[in-house]
């Protein structure tokens, strides 16, 4: 079979063709990008997310089909298993834990207002170019000390490293490049210069006398710069198109948004998965649902069609803004649950909270249709043009 998550027509609507898959075909093998399978059913996603001895991340350039850069080394700390991925994560997770997360809620909602004033003088406009995008790249800049006005150069290289990967390889390697040297020249101010920030925690973290080296803690920034902006701002686009589209969620989120937003920011996330698949190995010849996996070969888990599997979730067709409990696997699942899981809750609460605070209606611009971006493993909008009447 050819599935290819790529597609144009899966991009904008993955359960259409995932749905199928999952009940027909719950192990699937594509030939597409070198070959690889596909995990559709929540039990079976999670079950490999936990067995790293089966299901291996300690294989590089393979998380993303196709990578956005061949790699020969592994990227820190989602390509590897236990017991180097629970050393390297120990360093990193006070770095991101919820209550330092929290202290930065007034620098992010100053950005949100500031972001949001000339969009609703406007009365509306490209929400992903307007509050999505500089949104998610100026939350993390705070978090990580960077000049703000850097910002238009950080854009333009995630794009071309992500959005642009199935195109001109040459052009996502100058990107590369240039990302790079400027995470090299920041980790070097830090270094004569110490700061208690993202770098300069990364370069004082020890655990067990380990200490990051230079090149590690800039895969770190790199990975802050391209995973954490791309999934969180994908996350956003999506649940405003969502909430445009269906007006009566829209009135109950906006209605009582302080006792909703909590379960509501959960259950878009779920919804909407930005992540829709992630790339392990088969550390050894696996047998599921009838099926061999040969050792070595890539394995898609698709957390996006998780989401949906109607076996773990009552009406996973429709988005419950008070779902409780919800065991969404938006984030991963297990010990590669994403580092900036927290970041990602608050930047989505504090967009729900000034929505809803600033435009109680807005709609869809019925001249200019949403577009998307071209990659299916973390799908976004690449445009999201909205209507919105100021309160």
């Amino acid at each position: 079979m050819s599935f290819d998550h790529h597609d144009p027509q899966v991009v904008p609507d993955p359960e259409r063709v995932f749905g199928p898959i999952r009940e027909e075909h719950p192990v699937l093998h594509s030939d597409r990008y070198g070959g690889f399978w596909l995990l559709t059913r929540y039990d079976d996603v999670c079950a490999a997310a936990v067995d790293y001895e089966a299901f291996t991340s300690a294989v590089a350039g393979t998380t993303l089909i196709p990578p956005t850069q061949p790699r020969t080394t592994p990227l820190l700390p989602i390509e590897l298993d236990p017991p180097e991925h629970t050393r390297y994560r120990a360093l990193v997770n006070p770095i991101f834990a919820k209550p330092r997360i929290d202290t930065m809620r007034p620098a992010f909602e100053a950005l949100a207002t500031r972001l949001l004033e000339r969009f609703a003088r406007n009365g509306g406009g490209d929400v992903m170019a307007d509050f999505a995008y500089p949104m998610s790249l100026g939350s993390l800049a705070r978090l990580m000390d960077l000049p703000e006005e850097d910002e238009p150069l950080w854009f333009d290289w995630v794009e071309r490293m992500y959005s642009n990967a199935l195109g001109d390889t040459g052009d996502q390697a100058r990107a590369v490049h240039d990302a790079e040297a400027y995470i090299d020249a920041r980790i070097a101010e830090r270094r004569s210069e110490p700061r208690d920030d993202f770098l300069g925690m990364l370069l004082q973290a020890e655990v067990d006398g380990h200490r990051l080296s230079d090149p590690e803690v800039r895969q770190f920034g790199m990975l802050m710069l391209l995973a954490g902006y791309e999934t969180t701002s994908g996350a956003m686009g999506m649940s405003l198109l969502h909430l445009a589209q269906h007006s009566e969620l829209r009135a109950q989120l906006f209605g009582d948004p302080d006792r909703l937003v909590h379960t509501a920011v959960n259950e878009l996330l779920r919804f909407v998965s930005p992540v829709q698949v992630f790339g392990r190995n088969a550390a050894r010849d696996i047998e599921l649902h009838g099926a061999t996996i040969p050792a070595g070969d890539v394995v898609l888990l698709a957390y996006g069609a998780a989401n949906h599997d109607p076996r773990a979730f009552e009406h996973p067709e429709r988005c419950l803004l008070d779902r409780h409990p919800n065991r969404h696997v938006a984030f991963g699942h297990g010990r590669h649950l994403c580092l900036g899981a927290n970041l990602a809750r608050l930047e989505l609460t504090i967009m729900v909270e000034q929505f809803a605070a600033r435009f109680p209606d807005f709609q869809l611009d019925p001249e200019r249709p949403p577009t998307w971006k071209p990659r299916g493993d973390v799908r976004a909008l690449r445009s999201l043009h909205l209507v919105a009447t100021p309160r």
